[in-house]
């Protein structure tokens, strides 16, 4: 069973920050897990593996199988261009200098090495398919997120950039006994992100400026749940995890692993 563990650490070498769902139905438990996603191009002509990254640790907790509540605290990089253009119209950038910053609602994309650091609070509920008679387990949750981003152009542009942002959660999930010591459950999951981002205006009359923007999160993941004594001490009360991903984030590819502890 180790040697399956490893193999998976090998085969998996990168996570994405999501809200998951690990705990079965009727128990409940805390959640520990880190996370690493890497950015990755499979159809374009570039290199495979591109610069953009992220991470982040999250705690959770779910009570009876049926409601959970978790934080999570993360960084993400974006650099997913060769050579970015710029608008020098209005507040897009300074016309006068070198420095150039796009607030678009693509800016992720549309501007160089973009650092967006924040945290978030989500509440899930969980529908239990034994209970409500379903052939898969659903989940429906709401989160709420506030970032900070950076880059080198802002620094120099002296602008503040910052943003906030409201998520409906939807997930289908189904666990499955392999008759070996863990447990598997794929999960499907859509996050319909809606964002206020706010940067300094010399030209509003409350020295800032704003733009809304809407994002799709999709995410396909593949859950491996061990029981307590497989990796973790025989008597103890927590289980190891180790979670593969793929997903799209804000439009491009990204290949992830969660792993962590669940404590019952």
């Amino acid at each position: 069973m180790k040697k399956i563990f490893i193999t998976l650490l090998l085969l998996f070498p990168t996570i994405l920050p999501a809200q998951t769902h690990l705990v079965m139905p009727g128990e409940s438990a805390t959640t520990v897990s880190f996370g690493y996603d890497q950015n990755v191009d499979f159809f374009g002509e570039g290199k495979f593996v591109r610069p953009s990254y992220g991470n982040n640790i999250n705690v959770g907790y779910v009570y009876n199988g049926m409601v959970g509540i978790d934080f999570s605290y993360g960084y993400s990089s974006y650099d997913r261009k060769k050579t970015y253009t710029f608008d020098l119209t209005g507040e897009q950038s300074n016309p006068d200098g070198d420095s150039k910053f796009n607030f678009t609602e693509s800016f992720r994309s549309d501007n160089p090495d973009v650092s967006d650091k924040g945290f978030s609070v989500g509440l899930t509920y969980y529908f239990n398919s034994m209970q409500f008679n379903l052939p898969v387990n659903l989940s429906a949750g709401f989160r709420y997120g506030s970032s900070d981003f950076n880059n080198n152009a802002l620094d120099d542009l002296e602008q503040d950039f910052y943003g906030k942002s409201y998520a409906l959660e939807l997930g289908v999930s189904k666990e499955f006994e392999t008759g070996e010591k863990f447990v598997i459950i794929p999960r499907l999951t859509i996050d319909v992100i809606n964002e206020k981002n706010i940067y300094d205006s010399f030209s509003d009359e409350d020295g800032t400026a704003s733009f809304n923007s809407s994002h799709m999160y999709t995410e396909l993941a593949l859950p491996f749940i061990f029981e307590s004594g497989v990796v973790t001490n025989l008597n103890s009360l927590s289980q190891f995890f180790v979670e593969p991903i793929i997903a799209n984030k804000y439009g491009t590819t990204h290949l992830g692993l969660r792993f962590g502890f669940l404590f019952h």
